[in-house]
């Protein structure tokens, strides 16, 4: 079995855990593994698209985008 621990958060935050996992149909670990899970998405989304951002498309990646894009591979 796995160790287990406490981590102190306030009365409010443990309920609201505790409420969707039971509208989840999971334990709070299972939320909570998800909940950070889902966190830990959205900071590498969020890092992908400063990077895109810090990069924006040069002419010869519009060029390549218009060939592919065309009937000539049909």
């Amino acid at each position: 079995m796995s160790r287990m621990t406490t981590i102190k958060v306030k009365t409010s935050t443990r309920d609201g855990v505790r409420a969707l996992a039971e509208r989840q149909g999971v334990t709070i670990d299972v939320a909570i593994r998800r909940m950070t899970a889902l966190a830990e998405r959205e900071s590498r989304f969020t890092a992908l698209k400063a990077a895109m951002e810090a990069n924006p498309p040069d002419e010869l990646y519009r060029a390549e985008l218009a060939d592919w894009e065309s009937d000539a591979w049909n």
